[in-house]
């Protein structure tokens, strides 16, 4: 091998590799992020449990899956989908997000048969917009960051982007809390989960459920 072609470590990367405790700790923090999102799960199978009787039957469907991975966007993620219907056409979820070094997000996503289902989003982008969602003006639906080209404030929103609001074969609505915040977490994923089935109660007449 050419010697100079050896590939060499900068001064931080040098620490980085003889640092064993970064690794350990990093472990720790991801071992309490799953724990918040099982506690998580709880409670919105609590909330879930005191509105059935006017939430689609996908709500009484019993799971709630807990993944994780080490590269969206070439950093480490934790995903609660709960509850969750995923096919190759549609999908009902709720997702909630742990994003290392950005965010815990919480989103609605929906699409083919259960985005025809909806009605009235349109006319329910005033009270999204009081309780700060964010909603997807991408033509892709797997991005999760909050940047202009994913998500925009509702009242960002510019009458082309509400015009084509479900065009792509899917809508999604998401709000996140900075991990500056991380004290306050849980209590802003559980308003927002509540905040979320309201919406859908709302959004599914109530002779209209999720078969």
């Amino acid at each position: 091998m050419n010697k100079e072609a050896k590939i060499h470590l900068s001064p931080l990367e040098s620490e980085l590799v003889n640092n064993t405790e970064w690794i350990f700790t990093k472990q720790i923090i991801i071992k309490k992020v799953q724990h918040i999102l099982g506690d998580l799960h709880t409670y919105y199978q609590q909330i879930i449990q005191q509105e059935k009787d006017l939430l689609p039957h996908i709500f009484q469907t019993p799971g709630g899956k807990i993944t994780k991975g080490e590269n969206y966007q070439g950093l480490p993620y934790l995903i609660l989908d709960y509850p969750a219907i995923f096919s190759k056409e549609d999908i009902f979820a709720v997702r909630t997000m742990f994003w290392w070094g950005n965010f815990f997000s919480i989103s609605l996503h929906v699409s083919g048969k259960y985005l025809l289902q909806f009605q009235n989003i349109r006319e329910l982008l005033e009270s999204l917009a009081k309780k700060e969602f964010f909603i997807c003006v991408n033509d892709k639906e797997w991005e999760h960051h909050f940047q202009p080209d994913n998500y925009c404030m509702v009242n960002d929103l510019s009458e082309e982007d509400i015009i084509g609001l479900g065009k792509n074969g899917f809508f999604k609505m998401s709000k996140k809390i900075e991990l500056n915040q991380w004290d306050s977490i849980v209590v802003f994923l559980t308003q927002s989960f509540r905040e979320i089935i309201e919406f859908i109660k709302i959004s599914f007449p109530i002779d209209e459920r999720v078969p």
